[in-house]
Protein backbone atom coordinates (compact mmCIF):
# COMPACT_ATOMS: atom_id res chain seq x y z
CA UNK A 1 0.00 0.00 0.00
CA UNK A 2 2.90 2.23 0.67
CA UNK A 3 4.50 1.97 -2.34
CA UNK A 4 1.36 2.28 -4.07
CA UNK A 5 1.25 5.65 -2.51
CA UNK A 6 4.73 6.42 -3.08
CA UNK A 7 3.99 5.95 -7.09
CA UNK A 8 0.99 7.95 -6.64
CA UNK A 9 3.04 10.63 -5.48
CA UNK A 10 5.83 10.15 -7.79
CA UNK A 11 2.95 10.47 -10.71
CA UNK A 12 2.08 14.00 -9.19
CA UNK A 13 5.26 15.41 -9.02
CA UNK A 14 6.09 14.43 -12.71
CA UNK A 15 2.77 15.80 -13.63
CA UNK A 16 3.25 18.58 -12.05
CA UNK A 17 6.76 19.27 -13.62
CA UNK A 18 5.43 18.87 -16.73
CA UNK A 19 2.55 21.03 -16.32
CA UNK A 20 4.55 23.74 -15.38
CA UNK A 21 7.11 23.66 -18.23
CA UNK A 22 3.57 23.06 -20.36
CA UNK A 23 2.66 26.35 -18.47
CA UNK A 24 6.03 28.33 -19.53
CA UNK A 25 4.81 27.89 -23.55
CA UNK A 26 4.84 31.12 -25.50
CA UNK A 27 2.97 32.05 -28.32
CA UNK A 28 4.30 33.79 -31.00
CA UNK A 29 3.81 34.92 -34.39
CA UNK A 30 6.07 33.61 -37.05
CA UNK A 31 7.73 36.53 -38.73
CA UNK A 32 7.91 34.81 -41.93
CA UNK A 33 5.10 32.83 -42.56
CA UNK A 34 2.80 35.07 -39.95
CA UNK A 35 1.44 31.58 -38.09
CA UNK A 36 1.32 31.48 -34.40
CA UNK A 37 3.46 29.08 -33.36
CA UNK A 38 4.66 28.01 -29.75
CA UNK A 39 8.13 28.51 -27.76
CA UNK A 40 10.14 27.42 -24.64
CA UNK A 41 11.40 30.94 -23.80
CA UNK A 42 14.68 28.92 -22.07
CA UNK A 43 15.49 27.39 -25.18
CA UNK A 44 18.34 28.69 -27.68
CA UNK A 45 16.50 30.14 -30.55
CA UNK A 46 17.80 31.32 -33.74
CA UNK A 47 16.95 35.21 -35.41
CA UNK A 48 17.82 36.92 -38.34
CA UNK A 49 19.56 40.07 -39.29
CA UNK A 50 19.66 41.93 -42.04
CA UNK A 51 21.98 45.21 -42.92
CA UNK A 52 19.84 47.71 -45.50
CA UNK A 53 22.46 49.93 -44.81
CA UNK A 54 25.11 51.80 -47.16
CA UNK A 55 27.77 50.86 -43.86
CA UNK A 56 29.53 47.83 -44.03
CA UNK A 57 28.17 46.75 -40.46
CA UNK A 58 29.18 44.15 -37.21
CA UNK A 59 26.55 43.09 -35.14
CA UNK A 60 27.05 42.95 -31.50
CA UNK A 61 25.84 41.40 -28.07
CA UNK A 62 24.94 43.32 -25.72
CA UNK A 63 26.59 41.20 -22.82
CA UNK A 64 26.47 44.11 -20.49
CA UNK A 65 30.37 45.60 -20.57
CA UNK A 66 31.85 46.23 -24.24
CA UNK A 67 30.18 44.25 -26.75
CA UNK A 68 30.52 40.59 -28.27
CA UNK A 69 31.32 40.94 -31.74
CA UNK A 70 29.70 37.81 -33.01
CA UNK A 71 29.01 38.79 -36.94
CA UNK A 72 29.85 41.41 -39.89
CA UNK A 73 27.39 42.18 -42.66
CA UNK A 74 28.04 43.61 -45.59
CA UNK A 75 26.34 46.52 -46.67
CA UNK A 76 22.73 47.04 -48.92
CA UNK A 77 21.91 43.70 -48.13
CA UNK A 78 24.20 41.48 -45.51
CA UNK A 79 22.43 39.16 -43.63
CA UNK A 80 23.14 36.16 -40.83
CA UNK A 81 21.37 33.92 -38.44
CA UNK A 82 22.68 34.39 -34.75
CA UNK A 83 21.86 31.53 -31.99
CA UNK A 84 20.90 33.38 -29.19
CA UNK A 85 18.12 33.58 -26.13
CA UNK A 86 15.22 35.77 -25.24
CA UNK A 87 15.61 38.40 -23.63
CA UNK A 88 19.27 39.24 -25.12
CA UNK A 89 19.90 42.70 -26.62
CA UNK A 90 22.62 43.29 -29.57
CA UNK A 91 23.59 46.31 -31.14
CA UNK A 92 25.30 47.42 -34.90
CA UNK A 93 28.11 49.63 -35.14
CA UNK A 94 30.47 50.29 -38.44
CA UNK A 95 32.60 47.61 -39.43
CA UNK A 96 36.02 48.40 -38.12
CA UNK A 97 34.84 50.85 -34.89
CA UNK A 98 32.37 51.03 -32.31
CA UNK A 99 30.79 54.03 -33.84
CA UNK A 100 27.36 53.19 -33.38
CA UNK A 101 24.47 53.52 -36.17
CA UNK A 102 21.58 55.68 -35.82
CA UNK A 103 18.00 56.80 -36.73
CA UNK A 104 17.70 60.10 -38.58
CA UNK A 105 15.76 61.13 -35.40
CA UNK A 106 19.22 59.75 -33.33
CA UNK A 107 18.54 57.18 -31.59
CA UNK A 108 20.44 54.22 -31.66
CA UNK A 109 19.83 50.98 -33.35
CA UNK A 110 19.26 48.27 -30.61
CA UNK A 111 17.45 44.82 -30.81
CA UNK A 112 15.90 42.68 -28.01
CA UNK A 113 15.20 39.57 -28.59
CA UNK A 114 11.70 37.96 -28.42
CA UNK A 115 10.67 35.17 -30.53
CA UNK A 116 12.51 32.62 -32.74
CA UNK A 117 12.41 33.27 -36.28
CA UNK A 118 12.66 37.16 -35.45
CA UNK A 119 13.88 39.16 -38.09
CA UNK A 120 15.97 42.42 -37.43
CA UNK A 121 16.62 45.11 -39.70
CA UNK A 122 19.37 47.75 -40.35
CA UNK A 123 17.55 49.89 -42.64
CA UNK A 124 18.82 52.33 -45.16
CA UNK A 125 18.55 55.55 -43.30
CA UNK A 126 20.85 53.90 -40.57
CA UNK A 127 23.84 56.21 -39.94
CA UNK A 128 26.54 57.36 -37.28
CA UNK A 129 25.46 59.97 -34.78
CA UNK A 130 25.42 63.65 -35.29
CA UNK A 131 26.62 63.66 -31.50
CA UNK A 132 29.70 62.67 -31.44
CA UNK A 133 29.61 62.65 -27.13
CA UNK A 134 27.90 59.35 -26.91
CA UNK A 135 28.25 56.42 -24.71
CA UNK A 136 29.02 53.23 -26.66
CA UNK A 137 28.92 50.84 -23.98
CA UNK A 138 26.65 49.78 -21.21
CA UNK A 139 29.13 49.69 -18.80
CA UNK A 140 30.37 53.34 -19.08
CA UNK A 141 28.60 54.83 -16.58
CA UNK A 142 30.05 52.25 -13.72
CA UNK A 143 33.59 52.59 -15.12
CA UNK A 144 33.23 56.08 -14.92
CA UNK A 145 32.26 55.48 -11.12
CA UNK A 146 35.22 53.55 -10.65
CA UNK A 147 37.52 56.47 -11.66
CA UNK A 148 38.32 55.07 -15.74
CA UNK A 149 37.98 58.78 -16.78
CA UNK A 150 40.81 60.13 -15.04
CA UNK A 151 43.06 56.67 -15.63
CA UNK A 152 42.40 55.69 -18.95
CA UNK A 153 41.07 59.23 -20.24
CA UNK A 154 42.30 58.06 -24.15
CA UNK A 155 39.68 55.65 -24.20
CA UNK A 156 36.92 56.72 -22.14
CA UNK A 157 36.85 60.01 -24.07
CA UNK A 158 35.96 58.27 -27.14
CA UNK A 159 33.71 55.35 -26.21
CA UNK A 160 32.05 57.15 -22.50
CA UNK A 161 32.44 60.50 -23.65
CA UNK A 162 28.88 61.03 -22.12
CA UNK A 163 29.83 59.24 -18.68
CA UNK A 164 33.46 61.52 -18.73
CA UNK A 165 31.73 64.91 -19.84
CA UNK A 166 31.50 66.38 -16.43
CA UNK A 167 34.83 65.04 -15.09
CA UNK A 168 37.00 65.74 -18.25
CA UNK A 169 34.76 67.87 -20.64
CA UNK A 170 35.10 65.09 -22.42
CA UNK A 171 32.77 66.90 -25.32
CA UNK A 172 35.24 68.79 -26.19
CA UNK A 173 37.93 66.52 -26.03
CA UNK A 174 36.19 64.42 -28.70
CA UNK A 175 37.60 66.19 -31.42
CA UNK A 176 40.73 64.54 -32.20
CA UNK A 177 42.42 67.62 -33.45
CA UNK A 178 41.47 69.19 -29.45
CA UNK A 179 42.74 65.73 -27.70
CA UNK A 180 45.67 64.82 -29.67
CA UNK A 181 47.69 68.19 -29.14
CA UNK A 182 51.04 67.39 -27.30
CA UNK A 183 49.63 70.15 -24.52
CA UNK A 184 46.71 67.51 -24.04
CA UNK A 185 48.98 64.56 -24.19
CA UNK A 186 51.58 65.89 -21.95
CA UNK A 187 54.03 65.88 -24.36
CA UNK A 188 55.42 69.38 -23.91
CA UNK A 189 59.10 67.78 -23.67
CA UNK A 190 61.01 65.30 -25.46
CA UNK A 191 60.30 61.45 -24.73
CA UNK A 192 63.99 60.44 -25.13
CA UNK A 193 67.02 62.77 -25.15
CA UNK A 194 70.02 62.06 -26.96
CA UNK A 195 71.67 59.31 -25.82
CA UNK A 196 68.95 57.62 -23.51
CA UNK A 197 68.32 54.74 -25.82
CA UNK A 198 72.39 54.05 -26.13
CA UNK A 199 72.23 54.51 -22.30
CA UNK A 200 69.24 51.58 -21.48
CA UNK A 201 71.88 49.04 -24.29
CA UNK A 202 74.58 49.42 -22.36
CA UNK A 203 72.43 49.05 -19.00
CA UNK A 204 71.29 45.78 -20.47
CA UNK A 205 75.25 44.53 -20.73
CA UNK A 206 76.69 46.05 -17.52
CA UNK A 207 73.88 45.80 -15.02
CA UNK A 208 74.00 43.47 -13.01
CA UNK A 209 70.28 43.01 -12.43
CA UNK A 210 69.36 42.10 -16.08
CA UNK A 211 72.09 39.25 -16.04
CA UNK A 212 69.63 36.72 -15.38
CA UNK A 213 67.98 37.37 -18.08
CA UNK A 214 70.92 36.31 -20.35
CA UNK A 215 71.45 39.02 -22.55
CA UNK A 216 73.08 38.02 -25.90
CA UNK A 217 74.34 41.17 -28.01
CA UNK A 218 73.94 40.25 -31.61
CA UNK A 219 75.44 43.55 -32.45
CA UNK A 220 76.67 46.94 -30.80
CA UNK A 221 78.55 50.47 -32.00
CA UNK A 222 81.89 49.54 -32.39
CA UNK A 223 81.34 45.85 -31.29
CA UNK A 224 82.27 47.76 -27.74
CA UNK A 225 79.83 45.64 -26.09
CA UNK A 226 80.24 42.56 -27.91
CA UNK A 227 78.62 41.23 -31.52
CA UNK A 228 79.05 42.68 -34.57
CA UNK A 229 80.08 46.24 -35.15
CA UNK A 230 76.56 47.61 -35.91
CA UNK A 231 73.38 49.08 -34.29
CA UNK A 232 72.25 47.56 -31.24
CA UNK A 233 70.83 44.38 -31.13
CA UNK A 234 69.96 42.07 -27.94
CA UNK A 235 68.03 39.19 -26.86
CA UNK A 236 67.30 37.90 -23.85
CA UNK A 237 67.81 33.97 -23.87
CA UNK A 238 65.96 33.30 -20.23
CA UNK A 239 63.13 36.39 -19.85
CA UNK A 240 60.46 34.04 -19.26
CA UNK A 241 60.02 30.84 -17.86
CA UNK A 242 57.87 28.04 -19.79
CA UNK A 243 55.10 28.37 -17.40
CA UNK A 244 54.60 32.22 -17.98
CA UNK A 245 54.34 31.13 -21.96
CA UNK A 246 51.65 29.06 -21.06
CA UNK A 247 49.69 31.84 -18.93
CA UNK A 248 50.02 34.20 -21.79
CA UNK A 249 48.74 32.07 -24.00
CA UNK A 250 46.42 30.83 -21.82
CA UNK A 251 45.14 34.83 -21.37
CA UNK A 252 44.85 34.98 -24.63
CA UNK A 253 42.35 32.19 -24.78
CA UNK A 254 40.34 34.01 -21.94
CA UNK A 255 40.21 37.24 -23.56
CA UNK A 256 39.34 35.31 -27.27
CA UNK A 257 41.92 35.66 -29.82
CA UNK A 258 41.15 37.53 -33.13
CA UNK A 259 41.84 37.65 -37.13
CA UNK A 260 45.15 40.29 -36.98
CA UNK A 261 43.80 43.71 -38.70
CA UNK A 262 45.49 46.54 -40.20
CA UNK A 263 44.31 50.22 -40.23
CA UNK A 264 41.84 52.17 -42.46
CA UNK A 265 40.42 55.29 -42.89
CA UNK A 266 40.32 57.54 -39.64
CA UNK A 267 37.33 58.99 -38.29
CA UNK A 268 36.40 62.98 -36.76
CA UNK A 269 36.99 60.82 -33.28
CA UNK A 270 40.46 60.35 -34.40
CA UNK A 271 40.33 56.50 -34.50
CA UNK A 272 40.92 54.17 -37.23
CA UNK A 273 39.35 51.57 -38.96
CA UNK A 274 40.03 47.50 -38.44
CA UNK A 275 40.65 46.65 -41.64
CA UNK A 276 41.04 42.51 -42.61
CA UNK A 277 44.31 42.31 -43.87
CA UNK A 278 45.30 40.14 -46.80
CA UNK A 279 48.80 39.66 -46.00
CA UNK A 280 48.65 39.07 -42.34
CA UNK A 281 47.12 35.85 -41.67
CA UNK A 282 47.94 35.57 -37.83
CA UNK A 283 45.45 36.19 -34.70
CA UNK A 284 45.58 38.33 -31.64
CA UNK A 285 43.56 39.03 -28.14
CA UNK A 286 44.40 41.86 -25.97
CA UNK A 287 45.29 40.79 -22.85
CA UNK A 288 43.06 43.16 -20.30
CA UNK A 289 41.21 42.26 -16.79
CA UNK A 290 41.29 38.28 -15.85
CA UNK A 291 44.07 38.09 -18.39
CA UNK A 292 46.28 40.91 -16.75
CA UNK A 293 45.66 39.38 -13.48
CA UNK A 294 47.06 35.83 -13.92
CA UNK A 295 50.08 35.20 -12.38
CA UNK A 296 52.53 34.20 -14.88
CA UNK A 297 51.21 37.16 -17.14
CA UNK A 298 51.47 39.64 -13.96
CA UNK A 299 55.50 38.13 -13.38
CA UNK A 300 56.33 39.16 -16.99
CA UNK A 301 54.84 42.69 -17.09
CA UNK A 302 57.29 43.36 -14.14
CA UNK A 303 59.63 41.82 -16.01
CA UNK A 304 59.17 44.49 -18.64
CA UNK A 305 58.83 47.17 -16.58
CA UNK A 306 62.30 46.28 -15.35
CA UNK A 307 63.83 46.31 -18.29
CA UNK A 308 61.95 49.18 -20.40
CA UNK A 309 62.05 51.47 -17.36
CA UNK A 310 58.37 52.49 -18.62
CA UNK A 311 56.04 51.95 -15.50
CA UNK A 312 52.85 49.90 -16.19
CA UNK A 313 49.84 52.67 -16.68
CA UNK A 314 46.78 51.28 -13.90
Amino acid sequence: MRTLQLHRHVLLFVMAILGGVHAQMQNYVDDDTGEVKSFDPNDQIQVKITNLSGYKVDCYWDDGRYGKNIATLEASGGSSKLNTFQGHKFFVTRHGVREALFSAADEQYRFDIEKPNQHLVVPEDAAPSKSQCLDRFSICPKEAARGSCRTAPGWMIVHCCRSCDEELGASRLIDAKVRCTRENLNMTGPAWEPGDLNKLFTSWTTDDKFETYKPMVHSSPGGEFGGADGPWVITFDNFMSDDEADSIWHGGEISGFERSTDQGKTNDAGEMEKVVSKTRTSSNAWCNQKCEKLPGVKSVTDKIELVTGIAKVC
